[in-house]
């Protein structure tokens, strides 16, 4: 029979090896200030099995509590009545301390047999908040890029093909350039009226400090006129934190070339997915996006969001 029981972050880090940036403990501990407290949970039996990491914010439990996914690290491929079993563990943790809980699992493509499993178990054991539709290229797929995208994207991207574009890969250690890629996407969203979740100094102390980045700038006569910020997330998986335009060159189709530059970048890095992220918000989707999305090659699997 298992238990619950909770750890130290040096304890929790040295039992732990997370399958994604987003669990571990330094990028946790980074994010502290964002939660009244942090709970690091490992349940087990004779041997420590499931992992998941906490944050305690206005009466609720959250995984993740300041990041796009979180749900449980396991030590090996672990049953799916032991995995039941964790779930009802974590569910009364919560509820002895009259606290709700909230879980966001990684998309399916990150491990679609794994993940369908916790799916299955959290389906049946807490409620569905919200399924996002979040996206992403098989990387595999870009040796024959222009058989896998729309006509009307191939057009935008011949068109960009023939302007004297000029990609940058800037160097994610230097303040400078990071700002660099930065003041660009913070123009586009400005533009857009989008938000911009992360200061310039989150952005700097992730960075330099937990997750391994790259920084793009697409140059146009000496202009900056798109970026892009890249986080490596888990192995083989890169995921497109930030990237956009500046509206003015917005007709030269700048995105065409940036989306397509950065997908050959990470076939030849050899990566198999690059995970373009969601177009959804609370499940509602941005149809602009989406169409945006599936136009330039990508494909589509489920982000799964859960409270109890």
């Amino acid at each position: 029979m298992m238990q619950i029981e909770r750890l130290s972050p040096d304890e929790y880090a040295k039992t732990y090896t997370p399958q994604h940036v987003f669990n571990s403990v330094g990028f946790t501990e980074l994010n502290r200030d964002k939660a009244e407290d942090l709970h690091y949970l490992s349940i087990h039996d004779t041997k420590h099995r499931f992992g998941i990491i906490l944050g305690e914010r206005n009466g609720m439990l959250r995984s993740p509590f300041s990041a796009p996914f979180g749900g449980f690290t396991t030590r090996g491929v672990q049953t799916l009545e032991r995995m039941e079993e964790a779930v009802d563990l974590l569910l009364a943790y919560a509820a002895e301390r009259s606290l709700q809980l909230a879980v966001t699992l990684q998309p399916l493509v990150y491990d679609e047999t794994q993940l369908s499993k916790w799916t299955s178990v959290l389906t049946r054991k807490m409620n569905v908040r919200c399924t996002d539709l979040n996206y992403h290229v098989d990387l595999q797929r870009i040796a024959n890029y222009e058989q896998i995208i729309d006509r009307s994207a191939r057009k935008n991207l011949h068109h960009a093909q023939n302007v004297p574009f000029n990609l940058i890969k800037l160097n994610s250690n230097d303040l400078e350039d990071v700002a660099r890629a930065y003041e660009v996407i913070r123009r586009n969203r400005e533009e857009r009226g989008f938000p911009l979740r992360m200061t310039l100094e989150q952005v700097w102390q992730t960075v330099s400090n937990v997750v391994r980045a790259d920084f793009f700038v697409l140059e146009h006569e000496g202009e900056d006129v798109a970026a892009a910020q890249v986080f490596h997330v888990a192995e083989g998986v890169a995921q497109v934190v930030y990237w956009g335009d500046i509206r003015e060159y917005s007709a030269l189709r700048p995105m065409n070339f940036l989306t397509y530059s950065l997908f050959r970048h990470y076939y030849e890095a050899g990566l198999h997915t690059l995970d373009i992220g969601p177009s959804t918000e609370d499940g509602i989707p941005n149809y602009g996006l989406c169409e945006f999305k599936e136009n330039i090659g990508c494909s589509v699997t489920l982000k799964y969001s859960f409270t109890k």
